[in-house]
């Protein structure tokens, strides 16, 4: 009998795969190794356990990200107030299974949940799961279902819990087409560092690689997407696994952990005495703490702070590894006086409120943020990956200096762009030593110097302002989302789809706190926006907690999860919606417009021989979300008029429950300002829309 190792196809991420099941002989083909496993493992009385283990891609720690990349190992529940409660839970849930002669696998599993504290899972049933929704109806007094009306959405909602709540966000499928529609969910979370865990039932072991009904191979699918995953083929290894699973979905740089569980495991039957050693903590969390990054030394701190001392033009380029360190960042900035910009991801991080604010940078980043990375001298990347759309050509981005980069994730280091300081650390502690450094005078800013460079960046900022077009009548996409942050004082939690909806959002509705903002940002997933606010309503919910939650979508993007208004209503969950609605796949169409001559190739949404773009008839809108809306039972409106907008919008965010608001635009207009993909700050547009393009292909001919 030989024991092997299955090496993954991207050793680059520091990926591997293992099974711990014997097999006979030299490794076989996947498929093959899966049908081989079931006569070796002996059907469902095997003791075996199979486990499929992703490594993290930080190759020096166990470490992925949470919704922020920065954010050391912590329990979900900090405060002693919660943690007493949830200690209350674990032993009534204990007591309660002791009292029976012996306890289903799914009930285990469940039980599982209530001692992580999960007190909300998004799950759709189906055939391989329905044992595990059986189980959540005995504990509806701790952990409550929301029932999405797709997978997708179910994902996407447990991301948007977890961004607002900083917990791990569930979720739960069945085999088969379920778990597969978990999929892109699944790599959104990866890619935006989502600490998640992603439950999955499988067909049983005995059918497992037979081709059975519904059956797929999810460990081997997922395997490139997840942080973590397993396939537990034992009951006494679900208890294990889970704690197992959590920690490692929100330690060191949170992700994606899977689960795939057979239905016979879920089925089988475990003891009353054997139920306080299948609970035993794991011997394997030890192993796992070992391997995240040891907190920064004082010696390598000094280095950085000094370099920030010395430096004439410093700047800040903070990501979502700050989302969890907003406090230590603005001190940061209160000891520096250094100006800061956000990427996509890292929006909240600092307040868009303070002075020294740039806004994002990037490829649709503010003229005056992408201006000070260009000129600085000493780029500070605190939590980011240098990812294309912020540094458009490398090595153009901030071309004059020297760089800090700070990140929990070794592997982000140095992988795109070289720099002249790396700390592999938490954010959080390393932000801590760096104020500490300034607050004892170890380190003093040149405040003369600085000031020449913050006066430049503020001229900047005031000669460059973000501006949108002012039309007769017809309301700018720009305005809707302007007006509605003015309606909700900026405190509102946003989620959006992806597209041009998407960065005007991310340009015009400005935060001031950490976790309030939701998107898609490095998957890019259309259809996100109704599902994550979904998720982050049910989160408010849970907690007793009214927050204004609105959903800024793109009709494209709104169509593709537009079955979620069943859940939202159902659920009584309170959100808004605004789509932006302009006929159009409007950041394809922009793309069209500036390099494809404007010429439309399937971008345009509506019927093809009406267009209400030229007919102006409110009877060509297609498709009509006023009315699909209400055959939910959710209120809405449509608001074509630049006069009518305010009052649209008050009307929504005042509604008591679920409201959709329809707010017709142009589709010729284009989100700016633009940096071509490849680009550098020295390509920036600033100016034109669809309008100039049309004429220009008139002139042509076409």
């Amino acid at each position: 009998m030989k024991v092997f190792s299955v090496h993954s196809r991207f050793p680059e991420k520091g990926v591997r795969a293992t099974t711990t099941a014997p097999v006979v002989g030299l490794p076989l083909p996947l498929r093959q190794q899966r049908r081989r496993r079931k006569y070796v493992t002996g059907g469902p009385a095997t003791q075996h356990v199979v486990q499929h283990v992703v490594v993290p891609r930080a190759s020096s720690s166990y470490s992925a990200s949470s919704s922020s990349k920065g954010k050391k190992a912590t329990s979900s529940s900090s405060s002693s107030s919660s943690s007493s409660s949830q200690q209350r839970q674990q032993q009534q849930g204990l007591e309660h299974s002791r009292q029976q002669k012996s306890i289903k696998g799914c009930d285990v599993l469940v039980e599982s949940l209530v001692r992580e504290g999960v007190d909300v899972v998004f799950a759709y049933p189906g055939g391989a799961s329905m044992e595990i929704h059986q189980a959540l109806t005995r504990q509806e007094a701790n952990i409550t279902n929301v029932l999405c009306r797709h997978e997708q959405g179910e994902v996407f909602a447990a991301e948007g819990y977890a961004k607002v709540t900083g917990k791990v966000g569930v979720c739960i499928a069945t085999s088969g087409p379920g778990a597969t529609n978990l999929v892109t969910g699944i790599a959104d979370a990866m890619l935006d560092s989502v600490p998640m865990v992603a439950i999955t039932g499988q067909v049983p072991r005995r059918m497992i690689g037979t081709d059975a009904f519904q059956e797929t191979p999810t460990v081997e699918i997922t395997r490139p997407i997840t942080k973590h995953n397993y396939l537990v083929m034992d009951i006494k290894d679900i208890p294990r696994v889970v704690s197992e699973a959590f920690y490692l979905a929100k330690s060191g740089r949170p992700g994606p952990v899977l689960i795939d569980i057979p239905k016979d495991v879920q089925q089988q039957m475990m003891s009353a005495h054997e139920i306080d050693t299948a609970f035993e903590p794991s011997k394997m969390l030890e192993y796992y703490s070992k391997r995240l990054p040891e907190p920064p030394t004082n010696g390598l701190l000094l280095d950085v702070a000094r370099a920030i001392a010395s430096a004439e033009r410093p700047m800040l380029y903070v990501g979502g590894g700050c989302v969890d360190s907003a406090d230590e960042l603005a001190r940061f900035v209160e000891l520096t006086g250094i100006p800061v910009a956000q990427t996509l991801m890292g929006l909240g991080s600092f307040s868009e409120m303070h002075p020294l604010a740039l806004q994002m940078l990037g490829m649709h980043g503010t003229i005056y943020a992408n201006y000070a990375i260009d000129k600085c001298d000493l780029l500070l990347a605190f939590g980011v990956r240098f990812d294309d759309r912020v540094t458009g050509k490398v090595k153009d981005f901030a071309p004059n200096a020297s760089i800090v980069h700070i990140d929990i994730d070794a592997a982000e280091i140095g992988k795109n762009k070289a720099v002249d300081y790396s700390v592999c650390a938490d954010m959080k502690q390393s932000l801590q030593g760096l104020n500490r450094l300034f607050e004892e005078k170890q380190v003093e800013m040149n405040a003369e110097v600085l000031k020449k460079w913050t006066d430049d960046v503020l001229e900047q900022k005031e000669k460059k302002a973000m501006e949108y077009p002012q039309y007769e009548d017809a309301i700018a996409p720009q305005q809707a989302i302007k007006v509605l942050e003015e309606v909700t004082e900026g405190n509102a939690v946003i989620s959006t789809g992806v597209g041009q909806h998407q960065m005007w959002a991310a340009q015009w509705y400005r935060f001031s706190k950490p976790r309030r903002w939701l998107t898609s940002g490095g998957l890019g997933s259309m259809g996100f926006g109704l599902p994550a606010a979904l998720g982050a309503a049910a989160a408010f919910k849970a907690a007793g907690e009214k927050v204004t939650v609105v959903d800024i979508d793109g009709d494209g993007s709104f169509l593709m999860n537009v079955q979620e208004l069943a859940a939202i209503k159902a659920e009584e969950l309170d959100v808004k919606v605004m789509v932006i609605n302009n006929q159009h796949l409007g950041m394809v169409v922009q793309w069209e417009d500036r390099f494809y001559k404007a010429n439309r190739a399937h971008t345009y949404l509506g019927l093809k021989d009406k267009e209400w773009h030229k007919s102006e008839d409110e009877l060509d809108i297609y498709p009509d979300f006023v009315k699909m809306s209400e055959s939910y039972g959710i209120p809405a409106k449509r608001v074509v008029h630049k006069k009518d907008l305010r009052a649209a919008i008050e009307e929504m965010v005042n509604h008591d429950g679920p409201y959709l608001l329809d707010v017709m635009v142009p589709h010729i207009e284009h989100v700016l300002p633009m940096i071509p993909g490849g680009g550098g700050f020295k390509d920036t547009i600033n100016d034109g829309d669809g309008s100039m393009f049309h004429e220009e292909r008139k002139m042509d001919g076409l």
